[in-house]
């Protein structure tokens, strides 16, 4: 597993200049999208314990927040190119349909899909004996004097 997370790594330092180059050229919705992948990365990356990640919290929440995330962003761009310098037929709940899905499934689905997600799961992600584990480290270290 330490390959994998190697070269995670290595993609997480390519997708960071890849965004840097497509901001800086004014390729906007690529680089979003693109920028939902390094999040995803940087989520896996936290989620591991001990070189493992389990698939069902890489399912939910994390890839379902990702699936949210990146239909937020294609959704708000379609509408707002098809509504662009007019006034829109509709509203969803009152607000622009672009800006619609951005509140509804970036910030509304996001959040609420990752807080359920991490506490539905959350033995998935830091288990009470892992917690506890830890604990005990941390309380050695100090017992060195703070030297590992």
């Amino acid at each position: 597993m330490e390959r994998k997370q190697t070269a995670l790594m290595v993609a997480i330092g390519l997708m960071w200049l890849a965004i840097l180059y497509m901001g800086w050229k004014g390729v906007w919705l690529p680089a979003m999208v693109l920028s939902v992948f390094l999040m995803l990365a940087h989520m896996v990356m936290g989620a591991m314990h001990n070189g493992k990640l389990n698939k069902k919290f890489f399912v939910y929440p994390l890839l379902a927040w990702a699936v949210l995330w990146i239909a937020s962003f294609l959704l708000s761009a379609y509408y707002a190119d098809a509504f662009r310098g007019q006034v829109p037929t509709f509203t969803i709940l009152g607000f622009h349909p672009s800006f619609a899905w951005t509140i509804l499934t970036y910030w509304i689905g996001g959040i609420l899909t990752l807080s359920v997600g991490l506490y539905a799961c959350k033995d998935n992600w830091l288990s009470e004996s892992d917690w506890e584990t830890f604990k005990k480290e941390i309380a050695e270290i100090k017992a060195q004097g703070g030297k590992a």
